[in-house]
């Protein structure tokens, strides 16, 4: 694979697998990448060979650590490498990325290497007065009689029984389940899952379509779909993989957006202070209708509607381009991917995972960012890579974190 962003996400999984962290999955994963070359098993020896780490992390922490953050992680300016690192580049495909990520890992995050005692963070973390955790999976779910269930990651078993349907939770995973003798289930019936700030959720639908819900979202969709089409209401973000019924087309409603598929995999970004609604295709195809617009896409293409056009449907204009599909859905991998992106932009995000309110001092800076950030860190983290470009610094002080030149 050359995409960097896949060798982010390997080299993401090597760093976990050095801190004994991988789950079963991503065990899988990394085998699989072990088997597809003899160069990628030798890299993972070299790399669990705590001498060989060292030797190479003595070199990339020597460079200039803002230079070397921007050029191998963030890549916000393109400046040449030095001899050793274009060998090591060319030896190993992923050894770069890898290292970077490992010597960014101990120098923020501690990473203990193995048989070795953590390393001393060098962040001053007297600079923020408090940190916050990373979003995790919770969500709040409304039945069709009024009743709320909250659910976490460690919520498991049955939510909600019909004659016909199950609904149960499991680790962050909420499953709709049709049984044999459905046929009675009130497809009137709806129920509503929401997601608070800083949290997440995946659902199962009915029809066996699968739904990643973000930060600040909210699908409403019905207990069983029946009639000749499958419609869901969506507010916030949602990642979809629409279980395929030529004969039922499956239809998002958002912000006076429809999605209209077959089956197929897309995401749909609708949050209320952005400035567009967009529909991202990974897969298949899609017809995004607003008002008396309509554009079909192909994969690798995204359909974006100012939301300032929302306010008057007839003349709303529905621009197409093609797009980096790994930067709308990043946040499913859990990763931050940003390609150009501005500070208020980024900080948007940030503000939704870690449920965080954004203030400017002396304006908004005028700093782009590029390259992809691991969600999965407390935000003091995520705040001091930021600031290694130069530009922006930041303080936390509550749950409130301040932007400053």
């Amino acid at each position: 694979m050359d995409n960097n962003y896949e060798a982010y996400q390997y080299a993401a999984l090597i760093v976990k697998h050095l801190r004994g962290e991988l789950s079963a999955v991503e065990r899988i994963k990394l085998n699989e990448w072990i088997k597809q070359s003899p160069e990628n098993a030798l890299l993972l020896e070299k790399l669990q060979d705590e001498g060989v780490v060292k030797t190479e992390l003595d070199f990339l922490t020597s460079i200039n650590t803002r230079d070397a953050w921007q050029n191998i992680l963030l890549r916000t300016k393109k400046v040449s490498f030095t001899h050793k690192v274009f060998t090591f580049i060319q030896k190993w495909k992923y050894a770069a990325i890898i290292l970077a990520v490992l010597s960014v890992s101990i120098i923020l995050y501690r990473l203990p290497l193995p048989g070795s005692k953590p390393v001393a963070s060098i962040i001053n973390k007297s600079k923020y007065k408090n940190d916050i955790p990373p979003g995790t999976d919770k969500a709040r779910l409304t039945l069709a009689d009024g009743s709320v269930v909250i659910m976490d990651g460690h919520t498991r078993g049955m939510v909600k029984g019909y004659a016909g349907l199950n609904i149960t939770s499991d680790h962050g995973l909420l499953s709709y389940k049709l049984l044999s003798n459905h046929a009675g289930v009130n497809s009137r019936y709806y129920n509503i899952i929401n997601t608070p700030a800083g949290c997440k959720y995946k659902v199962t639908l009915p029809d066996g379509t699968m739904v990643w819900l973000n930060s600040e979202s909210s699908l409403k969709f019905p207990i069983v779909f029946s009639g000749n089409e499958r419609r869901v209401y969506l507010t916030g973000e949602a990642y979809f993989e629409v279980a395929k019924n030529k004969h039922k087309p499956f239809k998002v409603f958002s912000n006076h957006t429809i999605v209209r598929v077959l089956g197929t995999h897309f995401n749909v970004s609708a949050y209320h202070n952005e400035e567009a609604v967009k529909v991202t295709l990974l897969e298949g195809s899609v017809q995004v209708t607003n008002g008396n617009q309509s554009k079909m896409i192909v994969p690798g293409e995204q359909a974006s509607i100012k939301r300032d056009a929302l306010v008057d449907m007839p003349l709303a204009k529905i621009d197409v381009a093609t797009t980096d599909v790994n930067e709308s859905v990043a946040w499913k991998n859990n990763l931050f991917l940003f390609d150009s992106e501005d500070v208020e932009s980024v900080m948007k995000k940030i503000a939704r995972w870690y449920n965080v309110e954004i203030e400017y001092r002396d304006g908004v800076p005028q700093t782009h960012f590029s390259g992809s950030i691991s969600r999965n860190n407390n935000i003091s983290q995520i705040l001091n890579m930021l600031e290694l470009t130069g530009g922006v610094h930041f303080s936390i002080d509550g749950r409130k974190v301040t932007v400053m030149r």
